[in-house]
């Protein structure tokens, strides 16, 4: 059979090709439309996620900073028998800011108004004990005790007590009575730091006054009032360490016997045993029984 071939006429032709040219444009017109859309989105990606990592920095400085503060402020915040007689000594209610011993660190820039004046009148007693001090005769022994709840460390207490006992211008010096401390059963006397109204209270069992500013020795018990033990008085003011060693040896003195003494004369040094507090009568301050030649520092007895 022939082959017949069909062959378009030249308007249809044309035609189609117009058709043709008109799709081809919509595409390319629909194309860039959405090719603008697509880099839009693409922008608003990139700035949404460049500031959710900038705010997720921030967050992290932020947080960075604050936990760096706290740690420095941490860091910047960051120490429960007998007596010849019972015995008080006065005190003035002078104060000064204490120097705060290895001891208490708690006596630090301390102020009348920050020290307790009243506590539980239970004590805490120092663990522990000490190698026997002083001479070949009767070896004393004694306790430390912190009342509870004063801020005082009983241990520290002990350790202050045992270097003023143990002085070589202190008591011992007389080369007979020695001392050794000890934390439990009997013992020879008691050193006991208190407050101001619990040192009122078992001072005043013996009939006397200590007025919330004194110190005492009554029965076995050597009472320290903790105001005094923290601001000293007038004359000691800028050495709270020594007028710490002048409360023990005065009270122990009454303790071993001894005596109130006044001043031997002008510009010689006060009697341990000499009522400084009530002033100084022309002698100068001291708060050893012996000086550093094992020489008796004595004055007038005082009744």
């Amino acid at each position: 059979m022939n082959e017949h071939r069909s062959t378009p006429s030249p308007s249809l032709d044309a035609a189609r090709r117009r058709r043709r040219g008109s799709r081809s444009r919509r595409r390319r017109s629909g194309r860039r439309p959405l090719l603008w859309a697509g880099a839009a989105a693409g922008v608003v990606l990139l700035v949404v996620g460049g500031l959710a990592v900038e705010q997720r920095s921030k967050t992290a400085d932020t947080a960075d900073t604050a936990e760096a503060a706290g740690a420095a402020g941490a860091a910047a915040t960051a120490s429960k028998e007998p007596s010849p007689r019972p015995s008080a000594s006065a005190s003035s209610s002078a104060s000064s800011s204490a120097s705060s011993s290895a001891s208490s660190s708690a006596s630090a820039g301390a102020s009348p108004e920050a020290i307790p004046s009243s506590g539980p009148g239970t004590f805490a007693t120092a663990r522990g004990g000490g190698d026997p001090v002083g001479g070949s005769g009767r070896t004393l022994t004694y306790v430390v005790q912190v009342e509870d709840g004063i801020g005082m460390s009983p241990g520290d207490v002990a350790t202050e007590v045992e270097r003023i006992l143990a002085d070589d211008r202190g008591w011992t010096a007389d080369g007979k009575v020695g001392f050794r401390r000890v934390s439990g059963g009997a013992s020879d006397f008691r050193v006991r730091l208190a407050t101001a109204e619990t040192v009122d209270d078992i001072c005043g069992q013996y009939g006397l006054d200590t007025g919330g500013e004194v110190n005492c020795n009554v029965g076995q018990d050597v009472m320290v009032n903790l105001k005094r033990w923290l601001l000293a008085t007038q004359y000691y003011a800028d050495d709270v360490t020594s007028y710490r060693a002048l409360i023990i040896n005065h009270e122990v003195g009454h303790f071993l016997g001894h005596g109130h003494e006044g001043c031997p004369g002008a510009g010689r040094p006060a009697p341990v045993m000499m009522q400084q507090i009530k002033g100084l009568h022309g002698c100068r301050t001291n708060v050893w029984p012996y000086d550093a030649d094992g020489r008796p520092i004595t004055g007038p007895a005082v009744g």
